[in-house]
């Protein structure tokens, strides 16, 4: 971890998994303008120290999500730094194409382990800090995946995701804590890629941008103000829920 701004000390904590990504920068750089001391958690620890360094009062934490260890370890660095932990944005995740026929059990492993388990050790390592802050917020990044299916082991894993979201709100309700999900439909970030939606990057906006009521696709901080929405004292009553951040694509689609 590399060393806290002092001008952080002091600050609500909030600590994003793969923060060095798309999702996770657009979202410490959401909560480092709202008042966070931002710890940046990624695997690729020289990534994360890239994001901190020009994001006000944020700090890297090497953290692989598979790694229970590495989790507690990271968990421990940001309380041995600030005495507090506020907000767990569980965004680290994959999305590795398939369908049930492509799909081995290796990757199904692997993407539940990564985008399921490492949420739950996440969460798990930071529950008795939350349980002590005055304004405990887990935020799950989900996707609209986990209703639409089309890759059995990222669905599942985003499914499975509401349900850990829900046990997680029931357990920091009596200290006032909450949990919810952010479930966003396509965004702008080589994930559709990832998910081998199409020939080209642009060909895959292009068409869920038609596919969706709103006429585009989201952004990176589309989805970070929603993150952020859950992590203010606005969302203080709202727990255990589920937010389509997806431009109306839950309605009758476009074609």
């Amino acid at each position: 971890m590399n060393d806290t701004p002092t001008a952080a000390r002091g600050r609500p904590v909030a600590m994003i998994t793969g923060g060095a990504g798309s999702f996770g920068s657009a979202s410490c750089r959401r909560l480092a303008a709202d008042g966070f001391a931002v710890a940046v958690s990624d695997r690729d620890l020289a990534a994360a120290e890239r994001t901190a360094a020009g994001i006000d009062g944020a700090f890297a934490v090497g953290l692989d999500v598979t790694d229970a260890d590495a989790v507690r370890a990271g968990v421990d660095a940001v309380l041995g730094c600030h005495g507090r932990l506020d907000v767990v944005v569980n965004n680290a995740g994959v999305a590795p194409p398939g369908t049930m026929s492509t799909t081995g059990l290796e990757a199904f492993d692997a993407t539940l382990a990564i985008n399921l388990r490492g949420a739950y050790l996440v969460t798990a390592a930071a529950m008795e800090a939350l349980t002590a802050s005055p304004r405990a917020r887990v935020v799950m990044i989900g996707s609209r995946t986990w209703l639409a299916g089309g890759n059995p082991a990222y669905s599942a894993s985003k499914a499975g995701m509401v349900g850990l979201c829900r046990s997680v709100a029931q357990d920091l309700a009596p200290t006032g804590g909450t949990c919810n999900v952010v479930a966003p439909g396509p965004v702008e970030t080589g994930f559709v890629d990832a998910m081998g939606m199409g020939d080209t990057r642009r060909e895959n906006f292009e068409r869920y941008a038609r596919m969706t009521p709103l006429g585009r696709v989201a952004t990176p901080e589309d989805i970070a103000s929603a993150v952020a929405f859950f992590a203010s004292r606005e969302a203080s009553f709202i727990t255990g829920e589920t937010l389509n951040v997806a431009g109306g694509l839950q309605l009758a689609p476009k074609l």
